[in-house]
């Protein structure tokens, strides 16, 4: 998987060293438009012709859409060793792949990026275990907020086996480290924040 920018070179010097089978491209309107046929081209210029391509439009400056799109892809293709390459495409791209990568932890093989000077890859860190992070049922209120996008504690309660009073404080916690913001009024209802749809 690779972010796209102007200049194909880092895609194809990153298939050069790690080898595959399927490159996704996420591109803003632009880049499909002009990058992602040049890379193709220089696939096949470079005899990289066994590889299948699939391109992903994205907004460059919709981070939680763009992070969003990568959490998707990651998930579809479970079971291949996936690199990420977050080279090109705008710098709020990158950084969307990058924190995709991060909270992906064991799913993605690495994550990478390729320097201008010398084309060799610099590995960034990712969480190996982000479960590990939350317990497993702020973990289910956090994917529940994620598919309601605003809800009650009562809401959230409904279809769980965990009582309300246990529901609450983990509200409280997921408060405090900031992943769901409360409404003020009442009933309190919550959603996620940034930081809530990144884990969710």
């Amino acid at each position: 998987m690779a972010t796209v920018g102007v200049e194909p070179a880092s895609i194809i010097e990153s298939l050069k060293l790690y080898p595959c089978k399927k490159l996704i491209l996420f591109a803003d309107k632009r880049s499909k438009e002009l990058t992602v046929p040049e890379v193709i081209k220089a696939l096949k210029a470079s005899k990289l012709l066994n590889i299948q391509t699939e391109d992903v439009r994205v907004e460059p400056y919709d981070i939680l859409g763009t992070i969003d799109r990568f959490k998707k892809k990651i998930a579809e293709n479970q079971g291949n060793p996936i690199i990420l390459n977050v080279t090109g495409g705008r710098k709020t791209m990158a950084i969307a792949a990058t924190l995709a990568g991060i909270v992906a932890g064991d799913k993605i093989r690495d994550i990478i990026y390729i320097t201008e000077e010398e084309h060799k890859p610099v590995s960034l860190p990712r969480l190996l275990n982000p479960g590990a992070l939350l317990t497993e049922e702020k973990r289910a209120i956090l994917s529940m907020l994620a598919e309601k996008r605003v809800a009650t504690a009562e809401e959230i309660q409904t279809g769980t086996k965990v009582k309300l009073q246990a529901i609450w404080k983990h509200l409280r916690g997921l408060e405090e480290l900031g992943y769901v913001v409360a409404s003020k009024g009442k009933p309190k209802k919550f959603e996620l924040t940034p930081s809530g749809i990144l884990l969710a």
